[in-house]
């Protein structure tokens, strides 16, 4: 049976607790700039890639879906979230709950809203053509990652880290 910790002991828990939390918040603000770029560069080429190899949306397609899946893998393991610069990760209970309630129905609107627009441009029997639309989206989209990354991150990690403490009950309920 497990004695009760003195009143010193957990604060020292707690500041330890809130130092972890600290600590995988900065990591996840302070990603390398590196990483920005290369996603930067790799949105850019499959965006440009659509205008000037318009044959290869199969190919394209399953690189992209592959690096992706990669990008995953590392960011799940330890030695690869190391790779990555994101040495911690925040636990899921410390994420709000009413962030993920808002991102999963701006997820959902979106698809939606791109399955309407598909719908009532292919009945209207539509076709606007944008030359090279692809590659300025690509540019657009890659500067905004490169150049804003790391604040759209600390937006994002601020939004999303308004939920419960984790280990604020000594029965792991808040």
């Amino acid at each position: 049976m497990a004695s009760q910790p003195t009143p010193q002991e957990a604060a020292e828990a707690l500041r330890n607790i809130d130092q972890r939390s600290e600590q995988a918040r900065g990591s996840m603000r302070n990603a390398p700039r590196w990483l920005d770029c290369l996603a930067g560069v790799v949105i850019f080429l499959y965006c440009a890639s659509i205008d000037f190899f318009p044959g290869s949306a199969v190919w394209r397609s399953w690189i992209f879906a592959a690096l992706a899946v990669g990008y995953v893998i590392l960011l799940r393991t330890r030695r690869g979230s190391a790779l990555l610069g994101q040495s911690a990760r925040i636990h899921r209970q410390a994420v709000s709950s009413r962030f993920v309630l808002i991102a999963r129905l701006t997820i959902t609107t979106v698809v939606a809203v791109s399955l309407v627009a598909v719908v009532l441009l292919s009945s209207a029997h539509t076709t606007t053509y944008v030359p090279y639309l692809g590659t300025i989206l690509g540019a657009v989209l890659a500067l905004a990652l490169i150049g804003f990354g790391g604040q759209l991150r600390a937006g994002l990690i601020t939004l999303a880290g308004s939920g419960h403490r984790v280990g604020g009950h000594p029965d792991g309920r808040s």
